[in-house]
């Protein structure tokens, strides 16, 4: 292998490892925004964050189209550090809203979903969750990554066969019992 083939392989896997860890939000509303935020914690000090860009993910609980907007209720989660996705192994710490001024489907946008979000602290709304009433932070959408669904991956079992043939296994002679017999 030449030295220019073994450099372009080289900087090809590169670009493949850095793009297993991109972010989906863009750069600039990551330099911008404020990040590890609840909605708990934005409704303590609303003020203070009223008008400020956040970046905040979970799990899509519903999606409600109105007359000119569409609404989606989100269970926060806390985000990956490498992709911004959200974490499953994660509890979350409340809900919240995005606002969206086009139309949504609810298809796409179904329960269970995981998505992440770069929006403006808007205000809140409260709602009632059965019979409870529930103060909701509201974002206004800047961007939005859906994720695809997770993948189940099934538990791996125990093979209890040699993958090797008779020459190697099983030995016909044992370092410490001697010589096996198979009867």
């Amino acid at each position: 292998m030449n030295r220019t083939s073994l450099l372009l392989a080289t900087a090809g896997l590169a670009l493949v490892g850095v793009a297993g860890c991109t972010h989906v939000i863009s750069r600039q509303a990551r330099e911008t925004a404020l990040k590890g935020l609840t909605p708990q914690s934005i409704l303590r000090d609303f003020e203070t964050y009223r008008g400020r860009l956040v970046i905040m993910g979970g799990e899509v609980i519903q999606t409600q189209n109105l007359e000119d907007e569409t609404i989606i209720e989100v269970l926060q989660r806390p985000l990956s550090r490498g992709t911004d996705r959200p974490r499953e192994d994660k509890e979350g710490d409340g809900r919240f809203l995005v606002r969206y001024k086009t139309f949504k489907d609810p298809y796409v946008f179904s329960q269970g979903r995981e998505l992440t979000v770069a929006g403006i602290v808007v205000e809140t709304k409260t709602s009632k969750i059965d019979h409870k009433s529930y103060t909701y932070p509201v974002l206004e959408n800047r961007e939005t990554h859906l994720w695809p669904e997770r993948e189940e991956i099934p538990p791996s079992y125990w093979y209890p066969y040699h993958p090797w043939p008779y020459p190697y296994y099983p030995w016909p002679y044992h370092w410490y019992y001697g010589p096996c017999r198979y009867y």
